[in-house]
């Protein structure tokens, strides 16, 4: 009953539906930039509270990551382990470099060039992750790639230290982050001396690791104490249906929504997590989500060039919420369908030939 490659690729497709319309609609006041049909009140339309619901997306995206290596770190040797692990991120960073490259080509074919790639220097800045002014969704990439660099570190905690002790520490953090980050990290980095930006830089990593960090840990520490499992035994024992969990949900969703504050969403999203694997699935469903789970990394990538870099109006020019997020997401599938024809093939030659040193190493 525990948590299956499927079951974290469907959540995954449920997080990349919250990031899309987090980043679309999020906005208020002279942010606004469709035209909502429902208003709250004056300045505020309907649909920014549901957007604010999509910040569950990067916790959704960790708690999967985090899940999934704890069962590989304990049914794996070490050095195999850490040899899955290199290869899962050379293949992410082989994956990000050619969206890069594609996205680039695609600026200069559309007259962009100074904003993409702008000078020789900016383009290094983006390949060796220390920038995302091309896009702002890749800030995450950087983080990312620290954690997995790091993640050994966090496992063997996880696996050591007793789980709540664990959770109240990172979950502390995670709430010093928010209380008291903005204000000195950003007076130190526009502090003008020399090196500031390297050191800029890596606050700005360290904050932002510190921060997701909760979440892969929680993710670990589900997986840990079995907790999808555990919950679903009590599901069943008390016949937990379907409606309740509709309920629960949506009494949560709309206090949320009254609050409007970001950091609770994010510390709601482990219940929420839970939530989503406790519901009872039809095949359509789960096809649906699947989909998107299998989208998810590159609809990340590429969604930000079509309303806000390269192509800043072009979603928006059909107005309404519900076609502006209908186009995008045509946009972003087909967007990763070229993708993945240019892709896959290189990814495929990086494994076999990570596959014939690994064997040759072992020899």
């Amino acid at each position: 009953m525990e948590l299956s490659r499927r079951d974290t690729s469907m959540a995954k497709g449920v997080a990349i539906h919250g990031m899309i319309v987090l980043h679309l609609f999020f906005g208020v006041g002279a942010d606004v930039r469709s035209t909502p049909l429902i208003w709250v009140k004056e300045g505020i339309p309907l649909i920014s509270y549901i957007a604010l619901m999509g910040d569950i997306c990067v916790p959704f995206y960790c708690m999967c990551t985090g899940y999934a290596l704890f069962f590989q770190y304990t049914a794996m040797e070490g050095g195999e382990f850490r040899r899955r692990n290199r290869t899962r991120l050379l293949n992410f960073l082989v994956h990000f470099w050619l969206v890069c490259l594609i996205f680039t080509g695609i600026s200069l074919l559309v007259g962009s060039s100074e904003e993409m790639p702008g000078s020789f220097l900016r383009f290094l800045g983006h390949i060796f992750l220390l920038e995302h002014t091309y896009n702002g969704a890749w800030w995450f990439a950087s983080t990312y790639v620290l954690f997995m660099l790091l993640a050994p570190l966090y496992l063997k905690l996880v696996k050591k230290l007793d789980s709540k002790i664990l959770f109240v520490v990172f979950g502390l953090g995670f709430c010093a982050y928010y209380v008291g980050h903005l204000k000195w990290r950003w007076a130190f980095i526009s502090t003008n001396f020399p090196g500031y930006y390297w050191k800029g830089f890596l606050i700005r990593k360290t904050t932002d690791l510190w921060r997701v960090s909760f979440f892969y840990v929680t993710g670990m520490l589900l997986a840990k104490e079995r907790v999808i499992s555990r919950v679903k035994s009590m599901a069943e024992r008390i016949n937990f249906t379907n409606r309740r969990l509709a309920v629960i949900v949506s009494i949560t969703v709309v206090i949320l929504c009254v609050i409007r504050i970001s950091a609770l969403v994010h510390l709601t999203a482990p219940f929420l997590f839970i939530c989503f694997h406790l519901w009872k699935k039809s095949e359509r469903v789960e096809r649906f989500f699947l989909f998107w789970g299998k989208h998810s990394t590159n609809i990340w990538l590429v969604h930000m060039f079509f309303y806000l870099t390269l192509f800043p109006d072009l979603v928006f020019v059909v107005k309404y919420p519900v076609f502006i997020y209908c186009l995008m997401m045509a946009l972003c599938v087909m967007s990763s369908w070229i993708i993945e024809a240019v892709c896959g093939p290189v990814e495929n030659c990086v494994n076999k030939f990570l596959k014939s040193a690994g064997e040759k190493s072992r020899n």
